[in-house]
């Protein structure tokens, strides 16, 4: 697994930026490049704030960060107070129940983004795609693409009356689905998950 330079923590106020101090600027410059890219959809218009307890990164350094971003269309700032890990962890969790209530069933060529938990009221079709950095609950079949945790959370699930997705992404694990198209149908709402780095799925119940 590669090593992570570049964290981005949901919490109640935002999203944090958390930089490995022990790791070259290039390598976490590099990283969050990638890692943006991959996400591109969710960032107009979000403001990131740099923690700085561990590594404190020069002007210049900030510098580069902030133009970054606004390739991006995101605001970087400094962070007033000094968070420590134990309450970040804490507001992270508060964060995922922050949801995307989605009131219909989403076709093909349809896409949702969202930085915290999503919810659809509905299915989502093949050629559909549901990008959360929380988790994803699909109240109806999943057929399209899910990607939950999308920022790094693998305690990040995806649930679904009906879970037969193209492809399924937790974090950076990624699940497709099977070859053969005989596979039998779930008989009842399942949830997806990472357990042993890998994505696992089975049943789910009270």
């Amino acid at each position: 697994m590669a090593r992570e330079y570049v964290t981005f923590k949901g919490t109640k106020d935002g999203l944090v930026l958390w930089l490995d101090p022990h790791a070259e600027f290039n390598e976490i410059f590099d990283q969050l490049q990638e890692k943006l890219n991959l996400t591109r959809d969710f960032w107009q218009g979000v403001t990131i704030v740099l923690k700085e307890t561990e590594r404190e990164c020069r002007p210049q350094e900030k510098a580069r960060l902030e133009e970054l971003m606004g390739e991006f269309g995101m605001a970087l700032k400094e962070d007033v107070e000094q968070s420590s890990p134990s309450q970040v962890k804490m507001t992270q969790e508060m964060n995922r129940d922050n949801a995307l209530i989605v009131r219909r069933t989403l076709r093909s060529g349809q896409r949702v983004h969202h930085v915290g938990s999503v919810v659809v009221l509905g299915d989502v079709n093949p050629g559909a795609e549901v990008v959360a950095g929380g988790d994803i609950i699909v109240l109806g079949t999943l057929r399209g693409i899910a990607h939950a945790g999308a920022l790094g959370e693998e305690a990040a699930v995806v649930m679904a009356l009906k879970l037969l997705p193209t492809q399924l992404r937790i974090a950076h694990f990624i699940s497709r689905a099977p070859d053969h198209v005989d596979a039998p149908e779930p008989q009842g709402p399942e949830i997806a998950q990472i357990r042993n780095n890998l994505i696992t799925i089975h049943s789910y119940g009270p």
